[in-house]
């Protein structure tokens, strides 16, 4: 039986790659004493590579329909003229390895899902490897809605030529893009004062964790897993990995480093106040995490 025809009766989640891809370790993190403009020089000039990482999709199997976070990197990244002139820095800053099979579409396909079975497609942010599968989805399933939070997109998608510059592809986005935008409520989770339930019954729930882009957005999803309540943290590039995320160490290649920082710090208070399970998109740990539930304890 195809899997979007099986009865739905909890939440859970599934970790999709989309292919891989390297980066320069000090892409990767630095620590927030360096200065932004600093920040992105080191990386630019930055000649090792770190070792290959996912590029995370999760799917959300949700009683209401599955949902997906985020859409990976197209496996048209590699091809001639596939990135903006005005995407200086792509190749100097990422190395992509992905096949046509890779692509979020087929690998839907291959679990049983076909786009048009979403029922809302959820993007942290508009960099290429978390919006490169939009264009694939869009033209399977016209109709799908996607989700994407207000500042992000007045900072990006209402300047193409901006977010082409910050590692956006805006013209692969779909034709009359218009998505639905998220508007946080006085409704605190956590350290968070505001939120925004992405689905009636709360189960999945949007929160800002800006820094790395202005906007960028994380889901909290309070799911099962054998039976058990389990509650999940999907940070997105919030943090590429538990080991930065504990050193509070953000990424090399954003503008505001000390709101990153405030985020980095916001999951670990939310982890204290509960177990929760933190899935960064790009940590290659991040299948063992979510196979075996690992509880995120912060060090710090």
């Amino acid at each position: 039986m195809a899997a979007s025809n099986i009865a739905q009766t909890s939440v859970s989640v599934t970790f999709i790659t989309t292919g891989t891809v390297r980066i320069r370790p000090s892409m990767r993190s630095q620590p927030l004493s360096t200065y932004p403009f600093l920040r992105r020089l080191r990386s630019v000039c930055d000649r090792q590579w770190t070792e290959p990482f996912p590029v995370g999709v999760f799917l959300i199997h949700h009683p209401d329909g599955p949902i997906l976070y985020d859409t990976g990197q197209s496996p048209c990244c590699n091809n001639g003229g596939y990135f903006p002139r005005t995407a200086l820095f792509n190749h100097i800053l990422s190395q992509f390895v992905i096949e046509e099979q890779d692509g979020i579409v087929p690998q839907l396909r291959r679990m049983g899902i076909e786009p048009t079975d979403l029922k809302a497609v959820v993007l942290s942010h508009l960099h290429n490897d978390h919006a490169g599968g939009l264009e694939d989805l869009v033209a399977a399933a016209p109709n799908l809605p996607v989700l994407i939070s207000r500042e992000h997109w007045q900072a990006f998608g209402e300047h193409p030529l901006y977010a082409s510059f910050e590692g956006a592809t805006p013209n692969h986005w779909p034709k009359e893009f218009s998505p639905h935008i998220i508007d946080y409520e006085d409704r605190p989770i956590g350290p968070w004062k505001q939120s925004c339930p992405v689905t009636p019954d709360g189960k999945i729930v949007a929160v800002d964790t800006s820094g790395h882009v202005p906007g960028h957005l994380s889901l909290i999803i309070y799911g099962e897993s054998d039976g058990r309540p389990t509650t999940y943290v999907l940070p997105g590039d919030a943090t590429y990995g538990i080991d930065v995320l504990d050193r509070e160490e953000p990424d090399g290649i954003n503008d505001d480093p000390v709101r990153a920082v405030q985020t980095l710090r916001r999951i670990k208070e939310f982890s204290r106040m509960m177990d929760v399970v933190v899935l960064p998109s790009h940590d290659p740990d991040t299948p063992r995490l979510l196979a075996e539930r690992v509880v995120y304890r912060p060090s710090g």
